[in-house]
């Protein structure tokens, strides 16, 4: 073999090897038995190698393009949505999202559910969502190329660009007929992950979280800290259309309202149960009501079933969107990425989310034909023990 063929094999074991045993220990007969047998599952891949390389018509292969294609080809195997490939460009956007808070694109969060494109949910005040993109929206076009076989990272790339760049999504939408067809301006996206204000009338602390990234809880105990010094009925955290992010962020959150206690359970391959505790915090117990719809997903549900299951406040507004895995991400020698799905989280109770979501205590489905917010309205009137909430 070549040497730059050699050195791909070599690279390409490295993943393979750390990715499924994840440097499990290969010094006894049983791992050197499971060795021997991937490389023996392998060798078909070597050979399709080879044979590219000597006889395809092209004669200067990209033997890198093949190396992420092998990649993205292993983690679409898996069948699962959120274990991805990110080539260098995508892993610093990813990097930029969660860990800057701003980046150029139309400020949706996008999954992939049932081999269809879908939105998480848009991001508030962004060009999609003032574009009017909505949760659950299938992308079945982006600038007139279908979406059909299109790869997460693949549509990522699409959508993000330049600021004052145009581009139209056609979007398939529950209960319409006919398809939709949105143009929308991307823009510089700058996620601010909590807003906050007093709803002077009733003396209501009102935190909108959009994200949880690396300044959410920060930004969060700046506005509890603000709380402190007015006195309040109670307070309303806004989790709709919050798509999650960071695991650790989520921990924090929550523990600035649960004082001691159970946050999330992790489970992780290979059954191995891991609680994580509140870190504690400083705060008055106000009474609670936490808001959530289809678009809050992730970190949010984490958030959410603490809050249910250590009874620490009250859960309104739709079930949520029901992601219950965590993923890890795992840097590549070429500054690349993969995204793998590593545990399953569940409520301190041990409830599943994945596929399920969380229900809140008080269901109030939002009315389309209504420009109030009911959700919100509903949440202040339980704080302040009106009569107007109805649990369904």
């Amino acid at each position: 073999m070549k040497k730059s063929l050699r050195k791909l094999i070599y690279v390409v074991m490295i993943i393979i090897l750390a990715g499924v045993f994840f440097i499990a220990p290969l010094y006894n007969n049983k791992a050197e038995s499971q060795t021997d047998s991937i490389f023996n599952d392998l060798e078909p891949f070597f050979e399709a190698i080879s044979i590219i390389r000597s006889e395809y018509i092209e004669k200067n292969i990209d033997v890198k393009n093949l190396a992420q294609g092998a990649i993205k080809g292993m983690l679409s195997e898996l069948d699962d949505p959120y274990s991805r490939y990110l080539d260098p460009i995508s892993f610093q956007r990813e990097q930029e999202n969660l860990f800057m808070g701003h980046f150029d694109g139309l400020g949706i969060t996008i999954t992939i559910v049932d081999e269809q494109l879908t939105v998480i949910s848009p991001i508030e005040d962004t060009p999609a969502y003032q574009a009017g993109v909505k949760t659950g929206d299938n992308i079945m076009e982006i600038d007139g190329e279908t979406t059909k076989g299109m790869t997460l990272d693949e549509a990522v790339n699409i959508l993000r660009g330049e600021k004052g760049t145009t581009v139209t999504l056609t979007i398939e939408r529950e209960n319409k007929e006919e398809l939709l067809e949105i143009e929308i301006i991307r823009d510089t996206i700058t996620i601010e992950a909590v807003k906050e204000r007093i709803m002077e009338d009733d003396k209501i602390g009102y935190i909108r979280i959009s994200t949880f990234n690396a300044n959410t809880d920060s930004e969060l105990k700046e506005a509890l800290n603000d709380f402190e010094k007015e006195s309040l009925e109670g307070i309303i955290v806004d989790l709709r259309n919050n798509p999650g992010g960071l695991l650790e962020s989520a921990i924090e959150v929550a523990s600035q309202f649960i004082k001691d206690g159970n946050i999330v359970r992790i489970n992780s391959r290979n059954n191995v149960i891991r609680d994580y505790d509140s870190y504690g915090n400083q705060y008055p117990d106000w009474p609670l009501v936490l808001l959530v719809n289809i678009g809050s997903a992730s970190a949010s549900e984490i958030v959410a079933g603490a809050i249910q299951d250590m009874n620490r406040g009250t859960i309104l507004g739709e079930t949520t969107f029901g992601k219950g895995l965590v993923q890890q991400v795992y840097s590549l020698s070429d500054d690349s990425a993969v995204i793998v799905s590593t545990s399953e989280y569940y409520t301190p109770n041990g409830r599943v989310i994945n596929n399920v979501g969380i229900e809140p205590d008080i269901i109030i489905p939002i009315d389309k034909e209504v420009e109030d917010d009911i959700q919100l309205e509903a949440a202040v009137d339980l704080l302040l023990k009106r009569e107007t909430v109805n649990k369904n």
